[in-house]
């Protein structure tokens, strides 16, 4: 293969736009079945925008198999899979995901060393980063000190002793930190799926494709701070720490003075760096977790509509719907039951 041009996001208005690269390093003792459920996954979500079963005509993606060299990789399982280009080959991808391993080595290894500096320059050139079940490789490269991540309980103990500066999460199914996102385990593996389909191609269609992809909703306030990564992709380490207190507590949000204190800035310079960092002022910011919040919670489950409101830190039930209304043309209540009837229509057309 030749040497791989890294497709953009951004291109001209009068071409059509380029899709994005995905790279699937195949590691030492890689899962096969974690490289191509993520592989496929992305590709069905194509499939949902076509509404056609033609995978290549459907692409959202362009999905590239990267090894050291050329040699096939056996997987721990036995099947051998084939690298389509090599990492010396290969000189930017748009997202790089890094599949599970079995039993991967608490020590650094020679290909733990060369991965792990390709890693480090496909982040530095901007490419998000994706780990699948098991962050150890991205903590031996560096990559995580100082952010929050999720995976395995069982290597929390590693964690602990070898990576002290990774804040460990093992209890979250998902944590996107700005440009890096883990997962705790295979589960989760559509909803970060469905977070790079939100990135690059739209809420609509990353919203559609978890309803054909996962059997289980992420907990609410999971799902906003996935969702509030898009806000996230700055380096401003005060106005993250603002962010975190708001999504934690959205149903009471603190007041700008407050929130500043908390942070260690005053009210004007948290305001101003907010503003540079994520396009909005605080009160839209927070408008825009709740709204994002309470559609999510109408869409997946049955609560009722004032404990919504309490929840995602509405005055109250009207005003909630009033606020609602105004975004998504219809009340909450007509909202949900529309919801959960398109959801019945498309599993009843999957089912024989």
């Amino acid at each position: 293969m030749t040497r791989q041009k890294r497709h953009s996001t951004r291109h001209d208005p009068g071409q059509p736009a380029a899709r994005p690269l995905v790279a699937i390093p195949l590691l030492d003792r890689h899962w096969a079945g974690s490289v191509m459920l993520a592989r496929e996954l992305l590709q069905i979500a194509g499939t949902l925008r076509t509404h056609s079963t033609d995978v290549a005509a459907g692409a959202l993606f362009d999905i590239v198999l990267v090894g050291l060299d050329r040699r096939p990789v056996a997987s721990f399982g036995g099947p051998r899979l084939k690298p389509e280009t090599t990492i010396g080959a290969l000189a930017r991808a748009d997202v790089v995901i890094v599949p599970a391993q079995f039993a991967p080595r608490p020590e650094s290894t020679r290909e733990d060393e060369r991965f792990g500096a390709w890693l480090r320059a496909q982040h530095a050139q901007g490419a998000v980063l994706v780990s699948l079940a098991d962050p150890l490789l991205l903590a031996k490269a560096g990559l995580l000190d100082r952010r929050e991540a999720t995976g395995l309980v069982s290597e929390r103990e590693i964690f602990r002793t070898r990576f002290p500066q990774v804040r460990y999460l093992p209890s979250r199914r998902v944590v996107a930190s700005g440009d890096i996102v883990t997962v705790c385990g295979i589960g989760p593996t559509p909803d970060a799926c469905a977070h790079l389909v939100e990135r690059f191609h739209g809420a609509a269609l990353a919203r559609r494709f978890l309803r054909h992809t996962s059997t289980e909703a992420l907990p609410a306030d999971e799902q906003t701070a996935l969702w509030s990564a898009r806000y996230k992709r700055h380096r401003d380490a005060q106005v993250l720490a603002a962010q975190e207190i708001v999504e934690r507590e959205l149903y009471a949000v603190p007041a700008l003075a407050h929130l500043a204190a908390r942070v260690g800035l005053s009210e004007r310079t948290l305001s101003r760096r907010l503003h540079a960092a994520t396009g909005l002022a605080l009160r839209h910011y927070v408008a825009e977790l709740r709204l994002e919040r309470s559609e999510f919670l109408l869409r997946t489950g049955d609560m009722a509509l004032v404990h919504i409101a309490q929840d995602c830190g509405y005055g109250s039930a009207s005003a909630f719907s009033r606020a609602f209304a105004a975004r998504y043309g219809q009340g909450p209540a007509g909202y949900r039951r529309g919801a959960h009837r398109r959801a019945a229509e498309e599993e009843g057309a999957r089912t024989p």
